[in-house]
């Protein structure tokens, strides 16, 4: 049964469809790590996990709204999908973008803007603050993060027309269970065997400023946008990106909370208890599964729905408007939580 149009929205925990992205540097683990079904003998880079960017955007695939859309959803019933702050935070739209990312190749060298260049240069977007959680990491992966102490905008300048830009390159070694907050501004990328969960602003506008000589997927270098690389870029020296947990009481249990950002927060639900959390206050949130199954069940809506399985490698979206939930963490379900926190006075 499909929620029709105009109907009273009913909240419950929407399983959310898979929306995969080819790439030159992707390749078949999101399968093997994440037991995603992906498109065979294809460079699969990202799984899209929830999506609310122009045709970029998830399907619910369980319940009275199976068959429709984020963005549907959200056009319809913003703010009890969304959260009235949150809808703000992206412009009337779903403001983060969350996805699986499989580096088997190592990604461009790049930097994103923030919210005010965005607005100016890409009329419509956001800027693109970031964060990588580690779930997979072969020995000796590293990551670029930011550029070594010292490197000014000419001498970066320079290295990208000589092409030496990867002897100015601040590289860190990276391992499973690790987490990396990327402000707009800092350069970066994932190196090559690693696959993260990303949680991000809803922006796709990125600025790439090296690519390791490579070509794309149609045979020809991808493009590059140095100008605007060097506008946005963040020069400051970063001592150490990894986040630092700390742990949250929720209603009922204990979450690690990774990243508390004025753009999101991210948490890691794990161990062998139950936690009882609520979106009232805090609009949406976001689970992924990145080990393990569960289950998720609305304790003040729900509908004909209000419990709905979790599995690796699966994305559930709990409405703003869901009330109180409980998340079954007893079958060795580990998850990724992302949700906008309201913003402070």
């Amino acid at each position: 049964m499909t929620q029709p149009e105009g109907r009273a929205f009913i909240p419950y925990p929407m399983k959310l469809s898979d929306l995969f992205k080819e790439s030159v540097w992707g390749n078949q683990r999101l399968a093997s790590v994440l037991h995603k079904r992906l498109p065979a003998n294809k460079p699969i880079g990202e799984s899209w996990e929830m999506a609310d960017h122009g045709e970029d955007t998830n399907m619910v695939t369980n319940g009275p709204c199976a068959g429709l859309t984020i963005a549907q959803l959200r056009e319809r019933h913003g703010e009890e999908l969304v959260g009235a702050h949150a809808l703000a935070a992206g412009n009337g739209k779903t403001p983060l973008l969350i996805k699986f990312i499989d580096a088997n190749q190592v990604l461009s060298v790049q930097v994103h803007p923030d919210n005010a260049y965005a607005a100016a240069h890409h009329p419509g977007e956001l800027g693109k603050t970031e964060a990588w959680y580690i779930i997979s990491a072969d020995p000796g992966a590293e990551i670029v993060f930011g550029l070594k102490p010292g490197v000014d905008r000419d001498a970066l300048r320079k290295a990208i027309d000589d092409g030496k830009v990867e002897s100015l390159l601040n590289r860190v070694p990276v391992r499973a269970g690790e987490c990396y907050y990327t402000p707009s501004g800092v350069a970066h990328a994932i190196g090559a065997g690693v696959v993260v969960y990303e949680i991000q602003q809803n922006s796709d506008v990125t600025y790439r400023f090296y690519d390791w000589n490579r070509l794309g997927l149609d045979g020809k270098p991808r493009e590059l946008h140095i100008q605007q690389s060097l506008d946005v870029i963040d020069l400051r020296p970063i001592d150490d990106p990894r986040c630092r947990a700390t742990t949250v009481q929720e209603r009922h249990g204990t979450v690690q909370r990774l990243i508390n950002s004025p753009f999101f927060v991210l948490d890691l639900l794990e161990g062998d208890h139950e936690v009882e959390s609520t979106t009232a206050g805090t609009g949406f949130h976001v689970l992924s599964a990145i080990g393990g199954h569960g289950e998720v069940e609305a304790l003040d809506a729900g509908g004909p729905d209000p419990t709905t399985s979790l599995s690796m490698g699966e994305t559930v979206l709990l409405p703003a408007a869901l009330g109180r939930y409980r998340v079954g963490l007893g079958s060795g379900l580990r998850a990724l939580r992302g949700f906008v926190p309201p913003p402070t006075s």
